[in-house]
């Protein structure tokens, strides 16, 4: 077997739910299951695939999964094709040839333009989650300039429901958009990086866009509660304001936070705070400060608390901290 053919018994799917253009794989793929009533995994046992291959993150295609599972996953792209009567390269197209670094964590990827799905649902179009929506560094729809929502699982909603939840989210994105002064330097190199993680591009850029590839394909922010707002921060001519979160986590975790933090900053600045306090010259802190520190924090533990679960259980997903 080719790994373009199928097996005889099987039959295509009675809704040709077909990929659309720069859709990501588990978008598509969700589409049609939910359009069939079913799962990820019953829908690859019906179309005589590996169900095995429902639980591996295929974002990638055969660039992201172990070489025992690379035939599989190739043999999958044809049956799925068939199934749905398109050509082989429609499926593999949805497919991302990045490093896993530059992805969010697959429970992560539920984030879209609630304008784009807006104007789909009105339309009767399929929304959908784009492929550079599953990218760390994306945060914003450049056709709508507008920050991306985090959307609702999909399915038990009517239409109408959708359209005042998608109202409320488009409402919430445009305040956070004209809330912020965004550098454009920092939107550019946004998109020049974009286009080349999008383009399959490996090539090396030059200067500064290379810089914001490295230092944004790999954050950390869908740790923070809010990963959107953070990124908009850190494209803002206020995004000193997250600098501390990412110094934070890029310090390594340890063993357990000290009580009261003062591991957190370097040794000496750490006692002559203390002094301070001590002899009654610390000036309390600002409230703004308070709730930033108290953000990073809480992601700090969020953090420490997954590690600490992946260690007991001996797990450590490929392309997730």
């Amino acid at each position: 077997m080719t790994g373009r053919e199928h097996k005889p018994e099987s039959e295509p799917l009675a809704l040709r739910v077909r990929p659309q253009a720069e859709e990501c794989f588990d978008s598509w793929i969700a589409r049609m299951a939910l359009a069939h009533d079913t799962t990820r995994g019953a829908l690859f046992q019906h179309l005589g695939i590996d169900s095995a291959l429902a639980s591996l993150d295929l974002a990638r295609g055969t660039s992201g999964v172990a070489l025992e599972d690379f035939y599989a996953v190739s043999q999958m792209v044809g049956q799925l094709a068939w199934a749905v009567q398109t050509e082989p390269e429609h499926i593999e197209s949805s497919f991302l040839a990045v490093d896993g670094a530059a992805l969010l964590p697959r429970r992560s990827r539920h984030y879209a333009c609630a304008r784009c799905w807006q104007e789909a649902l009105r339309d009767g179009r399929p929304r959908i989650i784009r492929k550079e929506w599953i990218l760390r560094m994306s945060w914003r729809c450049r056709l709508h300039d507008l920050p991306l929502s985090k959307v609702p699982v999909p399915g038990g909603a009517t239409d109408q429901d959708d359209l005042s939840w998608l109202g409320g989210a488009i409402a919430g994105a445009e305040s956070l958009r004209w809330g912020l002064g965004y550098r454009g330097a920092m939107i550019e190199r946004n998109e020049v990086c974009l286009d080349t993680l999008i383009r399959q591009s490996r090539r090396r850029l030059k200067g500064r866009n290379q810089d914001y590839l490295d230092r944004f394909q790999a954050n950390v922010y869908h740790f923070a509660r809010d990963r959107i707002a953070m990124l908009a921060l850190a494209h803002s001519h206020a995004g000193r304001s997250v600098w501390g979160f990412e110094q934070l986590i890029g310090r390594g975790l340890a063993e357990r936070p000290g009580r009261n933090m003062e591991s957190l900053e370097p040794p000496r600045r750490a006692k002559r705070r203390a002094a301070r306090w001590r002899v009654g010259q610390g000036r309390a802190l600002p409230r703004a400060f308070d709730a930033e520190l108290l953000g990073v924090l809480l992601a700090y533990a969020q953090v420490r608390e997954r590690r600490d679960a992946q260690a007991r259980s001996g797990h450590f997903p490929t392309g997730e901290p």
